[in-house]
């Protein structure tokens, strides 16, 4: 009996699952007709559009600047700008046609040309598939790079730790100066640098001219200066050699951070966290804040994320013990993983012994404001600020500000060192 009430109630399901797998398969196949027969009401007009017309062209720096109005029919999806860029290499734009004006005029900005050398510009008007009746052809000359100039106008001088390169950029349109470097008495110490020059700039950039973790001071060296676009080309290379004027490394016995707590994550008068534990078993100086002045690059301090997980801002005070002519400050990130964690930049606060009237209240001090400065993640060599005038100091604030936050909540460093005049 038991046997056959079970096969029944087999049966019986399996009845209804064959019924509910008819059922949806009509479903299915009622709504896939409904689809094509959607599909195939929608009629897309790849039809060829008529060409683009009034086509006007102008020279900027490295740069020709196009405009044109689009045309009326209702295929039309897009412009196609094919050239030859300055590598011989064929490329392309495309502009929508919602980037028109209420008048239909569209315009695009072409860039990278090293050259005044006309080039040859083809507009294709396309419909949605890029069917087109073939391009507007003409031919249109940029102006001169902006990046040679920049470079030509380049002087080089000897500074402390380093040089100062002097420039002037009178166009429209940033552009790069490129610095290659070598002492000139021996090729193994060289090194490279580039930094953004902004439109209609003029300024001085200074240059610490470092191999790996040192730096050329004191020895002649030979300065090679290019200007260079974002398309990577660039300007003939100028040489001319300077001497850097020597600096050397403070000595960091007398060194502390005012308020510090081996055994404490908490804030202090002296920093605004630190991590004890959840770095290097725990294990002093692992995550604390004197890891950046034992001399070892492999231990850093880490801003509090194990017990509180603190976030930005995050700063600390280094107290020197005396004043100290500081002519540069150098910061030296985490070794190994989490680079894209670290902070991106810093601001940098000084204060001399004679301003920290109350040195358990360092809000109180007349601190010097010396602005902000940007740190790359990226690399783990020594990133080293000049500190103009090489004022007489005793205290550093670096303070972390939230627009420096990385992909992290929270700064680290390996290292800070400070230089002087001898």
């Amino acid at each position: 009996m038991c046997n056959m009430m079970r096969k029944s109630s087999w049966k019986s399901a399996l009845v209804k699952g064959c019924f509910a797998m008819v059922v949806l398969g009509a479903l299915s196949i009622g709504a896939t007709s409904c689809l094509d027969e959607a599909d195939e009401r929608v009629e897309i007009d790849n039809s060829a559009p008529a060409q683009v017309t009034n086509v006007q062209t102008s020279a900027g720096p490295g740069e020709v600047y196009l405009t044109w109005n689009i045309p009326q029919s209702s295929s039309f999806m897009y412009t196609k700008i094919e050239y030859l860029d300055a590598k011989g290499e064929m490329q392309y734009q495309i502009i929508s046609k919602e980037r028109a004006d209420a008048n239909g005029r569209c315009n695009a900005t072409v860039s990278g040309f090293v050259s005044t050398d006309p080039v040859k510009f083809s507009l294709y008007a396309c419909a949605v598939k890029g069917n087109n009746v073939g391009a507007v052809e003409l031919e249109a000359s940029p102006g001169a790079p902006a990046f040679t100039a920049v470079a030509e106008s380049v002087t080089v001088e000897p500074d402390e730790g380093g040089i100062l390169v002097n420039y002037s950029n009178e166009f429209s349109v940033s552009a790069f100066i490129q610095i290659d470097y070598q002492a000139a008495g021996d090729a193994s110490k060289a090194g490279s640098k580039s930094f953004e020059v902004a439109a209609n700039s003029t300024g001085s950039q200074w240059v610490q001219l470092s191999y790996g973790n040192e730096f050329i001071a004191g020895e002649a060296c030979t300065i090679s200066v290019r200007g260079k676009d974002v398309a990577g080309n660039m300007s003939e290379a100028r040489e001319m050699t300077v001497t850097p004027i020597p600096v050397v490394k403070v000595d960091r016995t007398a060194w502390a951070f005012p308020g510090y707590d081996d055994n404490s994550d908490s804030e202090t008068i002296g920093y605004s966290s630190q991590e004890t534990k959840g770095e290097g078993g725990g294990k002093s100086p692992a995550g604390r804040v004197i890891a950046m002045i034992d001399g070892d690059v492999n231990t850093f301090w880490h801003a509090t994320w194990k017990s509180q997980g603190t976030k930005y801002p995050h700063w600390f005070i280094l107290d020197m013990g005396k004043n100290v002519k500081v002519s540069s400050i150098e910061l030296l990130r985490r070794q190994g993983k989490d680079g894209a964690k670290c902070q991106t930049g810093q601001q940098f606060y000084l204060c001399s012994e004679e301003n920290a009237t109350n040195p358990t209240a360092p809000d109180t001090w007349a601190w010097d404001d010396r602005g902000a400065y940007a740190f790359d993640a990226s690399i783990e060599t020594p990133q080293a600020y000049r500190m103009t005038g090489t004022p007489s100091v005793r205290y550093i604030k670096v303070y972390f500000g939230e627009q420096y936050k990385g992909t992290g909540d929270q700064a680290m460093l390996a290292e800070i060192n400070v230089y002087t005049v001898e």
